[in-house]
C-alpha cells in the first residue's frame, strides 16, 4: 500500500484556451517591472537622519517618489520642528539683524498672556511684526580702547519687535519679543549686525537701511559728541533715549511715517560727570515728547533739554532702525508701510542724507568708505531702474530630519523581490480565479478528464469531447481501486 502523506497536490491540467499562454507572459512581464518598481519606493529606502535649515524642501522634495501617497511610499521625508530657547540668538532668512529671542507667549483662555521657556517652530512665516520700542544709548569713556581710537563717542541702537506665528495647532497664535541692536562700532559686548546677504541689486531696501543706520549712527554721536564738548558744565558720561510711535498723528499712515513727529520721546536720561567721579541727578531732562521741541530749544540750552542739536537725527536713526528691522522681519503693508520698500518714502527717509555726510569729520568717517553702504539720498528717478520691495521672512533654524536612501545593492534586491513574489502571486491567483469563472466555468472541455476514461473516436473526430463517463468506465474504475485496495 503507498505511503499517504498529510500534505497533498493539486492535480492540474493546461488551459484550453489558445490566448492564455502569450497573455500571461506578456502580462507577467508588465506586472513584474511596474511590481518592482512599486515596491523600490515601498521597501527599497530606509530613512537616515540630517539635518537643515529648510525642512519644506527637504520633505516635499527629497527624492523621486515624494509627492506620490503614503500608502505607496515606505520612506517619507520628515522633520521635527525645532525648539528655540528664549534667551537664545536668531536670524531671519534675510539675516541683517542677530535677535535675540527675549519673551514667548500664548494667549489663553481669559485672553491672559501664557510665557513660555522656548518656541515650537518649523519654518512658517512670521506675521505682523511691529517695533514697539527703540532705545539709544550713548558712551563716551565707557566704550572700549580700540572703539575710542576710532571714535571718541558710540553707542547703541536696540530695537524691541513683537511678531506672531501661526502653527495651525489647536493653541493658536505664538507670540514672540525680539531685541536687535545695531552699532557700527561694536565691542566685545555688543554683537555686530550682520547683514550677511547685504547686496544693493538683489535687496535694496536693506541696502538702502543699511546705509541710513552708518550715516546717521556717525551724525548723531558727532552731534552729541559736539554739544557735550560745548557744554559749560560737566560734560555727560553716559545717556539714554527711548522712542515709540507717536498714536496720537492723523492722516494716512504714509502721511505718519513721513512725519517728522512718527516717533516721540518718552523719556530720556544723561548722567554728567564730576570732580568726584559720576554723579546721579533725578531726571529732570526731555520735558517735551516732541522731537520737534526738543530740537527747537534755546541755545545755551536749557537743563531740561540740554543737547538740541541732536534730535532731528535721532529721529531719523530711530526711523532707519524701525524701518530696517521691518525689512528684516518681512512687514510692509498698508498698517505700517515700510519706507524703504517704497521710492517716495525713501526719498523722503534720505532727503538730508546728502547733508549729513558732507557735515561728518573725519574722525567719525572710519568704515563709512565702503562699497556697502551710499552716503547720498536715494532719487526717485532711480526707482524705474531699482525694484525696492521687502517679503515675507521666516527665522532660520536648524532642523532634525529624517531623509530616505536606497538601500545597498544586496539589500535592495532581496527586499524587491521578497515583496515581487508575494504581490506577483496574489495577481496570479486573482487573475486565474477570473479566468476559472469567466471562461472555465461553462466551457465542455474542462468537464472531461483525459486519466479517467478514454474518449471516444466520433467524439476526437468531431473536434470535441461530447460525452462523460459511461457505466462500463464506471466499472472499470471501481474494479481498479479494489484492485489497489481502496
Amino acid at each position: 500500500m503507498p505511503y499517504r502523506s498529510f500534505f497533498s497536490y493539486s492535480v492540474t491540467r493546461a488551459y484550453p484556451l489558445r490566448w492564455f499562454t502569450p497573455t500571461v507572459i506578456i502580462g507577467g512581464i508588465i506586472a513584474t517591472a511596474l511590481v518592482s518598481f512599486l515596491n523600490v519606493a515601498a521597501t527599497g529606502y530606509e530613512l537616515v537622519p540630517t539635518s537643515t535649515s529648510d525642512p519644506n524642501s527637504t520633505e516635499t522634495n527629497g527624492v523621486w517618489f515624494s509627492k506620490w501617497p503614503s500608502y505607496l511610499v515606505g520612506a517619507r521625508a520628515s522633520c521635527d520642528a525645532a525648539n528655540l530657547q528664549v534667551q537664545s540668538t536668531i536670524y531671519t532668512d534675510k539675516r541683517a539683524f542677530p535677535y535675540t529671542l527675549s519673551r514667548v507667549w500664548q494667549l489663553g483662555d481669559g485672553g491672559q498672556e501664557v510665557y513660555q521657556g522656548s518656541m515650537v517652530y518649523k519654518n512658517n512665516p512670521i506675521q505682523k511684526c511691529n517695533v514697539t520700542l527703540i532705545k539709544m544709548e550713548f558712551e563716551g569713556p565707557g566704550r572700549t580702547a580700540g572703539q575710542l581710537a576710532v571714535a571718541p563717542m558710540g553707542g547703541t541702537v536696540t530695537a524691541t519687535s513683537q511678531c506672531y506665528v501661526d502653527e495651525g495647532t489647536p493653541s493658536g497664535r505664538t507670540y514672540f519679543e525680539l531685541l536687535s541692536t545695531y552699532d557700527a562700532i561694536p565691542g566685545p559686548r555688543t554683537v555686530s549686525s550682520a547683514f550677511l546677504s547685504l547686496n544693493k541689486t538683489t535687496n535694496p531696501s536693506l541696502y538702502w537701511g543699511y546705509s541710513l543706520l552708518n550715516v546717521y549712527w556717525r551724525t548723531v554721536m558727532q552731534s552729541f559728541f559736539d554739544e557735550d564738548m560745548a557744554r559749560t558744565e560737566a560734560p555727560f558720561f553716559k545717556g539714554n533715549v527711548d522712542l515709540q510711535r507717536n498714536m496720537t498723528l492723523k492722516g494716512t499712515m504714509e502721511e505718519n511715517v513721513q512725519n517728522v513727529e512718527f516717533l516721540r520721546v518718552p523719556a530720556c536720561w544723561f548722567i554728567p560727570l564730576n570732580t568726584t567721579g559720576v554723579a546721579y541727578l533725578e531726571n529732570r531732562y526731555c520735558n517735551s515728547s516732541s522731537i520737534t521741541e526738543l530740537a527747537n530749544s534755546p541755545h545755551p540750552a536749557a537743563f531740561e533739554r540740554p543737547v538740541p542739536n541732536i534730535w532731528h537725527p535721532v529721529g531719523i536713526l530711530g526711523k532707519a532702525m524701525w524701518f530696517t528691522v521691518l525689512a528684516d522681519l518681512g512687514r510692509d503693508d498698508d498698517d505700517m508701510p515700510n519706507m524703504l520698500a517704497r521710492p517716495d518714502l525713501l526719498a523722503n527717509l534720505t532727503s538730508n542724507m546728502n547733508e549729513a555726510n558732507s557735515t561728518l569729520r573725519k574722525t567719525f568717517r572710519w568704515g563709512l568708505e565702503s562699497s556697502l553702504i551710499s552716503q547720498k539720498g536715494f532719487d526717485p528717478a532711480q526707482s524705474q531702474d531699482v525694484h525696492l520691495w521687502v517679503n515675507q521672512s521666516q527665522l532660520v533654524a536648524d532642523y532634525l530630519c529624517q531623509v530616505p536612501q536606497l538601500k545597498s545593492a544586496g539589500n535592495l534586491f532581496l527586499s524587491v523581490l521578497v515583496a515581487d513574489l508575494v504581490i506577483l502571486q496574489v495577481i496570479w491567483k486573482i487573475f486565474t480565479l477570473l479566468v476559472d469563472k469567466i471562461c472555465i466555468k461553462d466551457t465542455e472541455e474542462a468537464q472531461y478528464c483525459a486519466a479517467c476514461a478514454p474518449v471516444p473516436q466520433s467524439v476526437q473526430a468531431a473536434g470535441g469531447y461530447q460525452s462523460v463517463i459511461g457505466q462500463d468506465s464506471k466499472a472499470i474504475l471501481l474494479e481498479e481501486r479494489r484492485s489497489l485496495g481502496t
